[in-house]
């Protein structure tokens, strides 16, 4: 898919437009029921998403009194015209990213930022819980819990994240029922995840050669 000369609407002014509607980014993926990451990374400027969800998203505005006075606004330009791969996810940009390996199809990424989006929101909210004191250790039962929870979240942001990257760094291996090394307990840690199962193709594994520099045939996200 070629990257479109034109998007519906952009990053800021969706800000704009919610701001104009008295609106937070809640309201408006519980109104519009769109996808809330994609929302999310689209008004951080972090990727720009498929042209059906920004179509939808623009009608949304629209029915709700937004008049865009521009039918369209012009898409960033490449940073590199030697840039031949694209999908619905792709923008050429020319500052610092991150590139989603070819080897990730489409629908894993879009599960993967979901997920990791759902984990930042649960980090947010373990950071702000307060510490109790333990009767005997520094801390009792239930903030211990939340720090292992606010750990496990972060490790499996980033094992996400190299996924996305192409470097799966978790073992295909079956699950010992003895772990031997920490690529055993590291296995167990991450088959908890509900991505566990959409993300074990092997084709995921990460490619060492491949991946160890950015090129330009990413996507970014």
């Amino acid at each position: 898919m070629k990257i479109p000369s034109t998007l519906p609407i952009t990053g800021e002014q969706s800000r704009a437009a919610r701001f104009q509607l008295g609106l937070t980014q809640a309201n408006v993926i519980e109104e519009s029921g769109l996808p809330g990451h994609k929302l999310k990374n689209f008004e951080t400027g972090r990727f720009v998403p498929d042209m059906p969800f920004l179509e939808n998203l623009r009608d949304f505005y629209a029915g709700k009194g937004i008049d865009f006075t521009e039918s369209a606004t012009p898409a960033e330009q490449p940073a590199h015209s030697s840039i031949t791969s694209g999908t619905s996810m792709v923008r050429p940009v020319s500052r610092m990213c991150f590139y989603v390996s070819d080897q990730v199809p489409d629908e894993v990424v879009d599960q993967v930022l979901g997920r990791m989006d759902a984990n930042d929101d649960r980090i947010a909210s373990i950071l702000k819980s307060p510490l109790k004191t333990g009767f005997i250790s520094q801390y009792d039962e239930e903030t211990e819990g939340r720090q292992r929870e606010l750990f496990g979240a972060m490790a499996e942001n980033y094992l996400l994240f190299r996924i996305l990257q192409g470097r799966n760094i978790v073992s295909r291996s079956p699950l010992a029922a003895q772990p031997a090394n920490h690529s055993d307990l590291l296995s167990i840690f991450f088959a908890a995840s509900p991505l566990a199962n959409t993300l074990s193709p092997p084709s995921l594994e990460g490619q060492d050669s491949d991946n160890e520099a950015v090129d330009e045939e990413g996507r970014e996200a």
